[in-house]
């Protein structure tokens, strides 16, 4: 079965808001063993509308759409969908009764008959929305199927999960297996990876599947995409693609094999190793922090913070001192040292991670220009390290980056510690 996407939202062509439907609907269908076949972004605009759709269908036996669903002018799906398909919009108990249910599960009081959400296009079915207002739309012609979503991205989630899931379910029969096997590295670029570490591992991997290659912030992710007719075969495709890496010299850059994120690998190995730990983040802001609490679980290990991007904080809250500051730099390995003891001193925890730097676009030095950063750790009865690092991108990227090398250099300690 093939999958196409429409994505209404002129917002999204114009930078407004960033696609996020998209990733989901593919990652969504992943673990149902089956792929998105093509996706298209248009304005909401009735020509572009019907244009997408057309050649959807062309290609697609099941079409979802995203957007366009809500109560204003601009909202124009449901109307572009009666002219597709050459049925007129008509009030409908159905539609009414989802609408009016939807209001309900929110406390919010259902206008009534007249409000827009009461009429469908003719043949077409009402889906509840368990997380917004909007009804979903579902549709049968030609043989085809079309599920169209809201854009709100939890609303879209929503829809995929109580709606797509069961039809998938009931009505798809499974050709075969699928798997995105992720192998996560650090520190070696991608280039390097394919070219002098292992020059023939692209081409043995090739042999079991499709080999992707996605190069991120500190590290580079290899993927291979393997298929198969049963569950038998796609063990023994994982098996061989898992040897091919554990007898390669690109083992020795992973740090992970799958596709968590470094602060889900973080909080995990911490909780199983009893491990506490902090930052003392001045470039990052917090940023560090933040990522660490997006996680579940992380309050057994991660104890807090102290954002000391003044030099003032850095010696009241992480006793500093003033003439280290002045005779070292705001950003060196002295001063990212001093604010990881200070730290782990402050929150009594296992590890303590520093990052100062320059993150632009002003600041910094002909010795120590943007871009560069400082990272420190201390490590409870054991030792104190510090590590320097050249970055570029502008300010938000370094940012991002910053934190990231931070979190590698946190990983890897955690891995070593006993």
């Amino acid at each position: 079965m093939k999958l196409g996407l429409l994505v209404i939202a002129t917002e999204i062509l114009e930078g407004k808001i960033v696609d996020l439907n998209t990733r989901s609907l593919a990652h969504f269908l992943k673990k149902l063993h089956l792929e998105l076949n093509e996706a298209h972004t248009v304005r909401d605009n009735e020509e572009d509308i019907k244009r997408g759709l057309s050649s959807l269908l062309k290609t697609c036996d099941f079409i979802i759409t995203s957007g366009g669903l809500g109560p204003t002018l601009d909202d124009l799906t449901k109307n572009v969908l009666a002219s597709f398909l050459n049925t007129p919009i008509t009030y409908s108990h159905e539609a009414h009764k989802v609408a009016e249910s939807n209001y309900e599960r929110l406390e919010r009081p259902y206008p009534g008959k007249e409000h827009a959400y009461s009429f469908l296009p003719e043949g077409v079915k009402a889906l509840s929305n368990s997380t917004g207002f909007a009804p979903g739309l579902f549709a049968e012609y030609q043989g085809k199927f079309f599920l169209c979503a809201p854009g709100v991205p939890r609303e879209f989630n929503s829809m995929l999960t109580d709606h797509l899931l069961p039809w998938i379910e009931k009505n798809h029969k499974q050709v075969y297996f699928m798997e995105n096997v992720v192998f996560r590295t650090r520190r070696v670029p991608e280039e390097k990876i394919f070219g002098e570490v292992d020059s023939e591992l692209w081409k043995k991997l090739s042999n079991l599947g499709d080999v992707s290659s996605l190069p991120g912030i500190m590290g580079v992710d290899i993927g291979i995409k393997i298929k198969a007719t049963d569950e038998k075969g796609l063990s023994q495709k994982r098996q061989a693609v898992i040897a091919i890496m554990e007898n390669s010299p690109v083992k020795k850059h992973i740090w992970h094999q799958g596709e968590a994120r470094l602060e889900e690998v973080i909080v995990k190995l911490a909780n199983e190793k009893g491990i506490t730990f902090g930052f003392a983040e001045s470039c990052t802001g917090g940023l560090c922090s933040h990522r660490i609490t997006n996680i579940s679980g992380s309050s057994k290990s991660f104890m807090g913070s102290v954002i000391s991007y003044a030099e003032a904080v850095k010696t009241s809250e992480l006793a500093v001192s003033a003439e280290l500051i002045v005779s070292k730099g705001v950003v060196s390995l002295e001063v990212a040292e001093a604010m990881a003891i200070g730290l782990a001193q402050t929150l009594e925890i296992d590890f303590a991670v520093s990052i100062t730097g320059f993150a632009g676009p002003s600041g910094g030095s002909p010795e120590l220009p943007v871009g560069s950063v400082c990272i420190g750790l201390h490590v409870r009865n054991k030792v104190t390290r510090s590590f320097k690092l050249r970055l570029f991108g502008d300010r938000e990227q370094l940012k991002e980056r910053f934190a990231q090398a931070a979190l590698m250099v946190l990983h890897e300690s955690m891995e070593e510690f006993a």
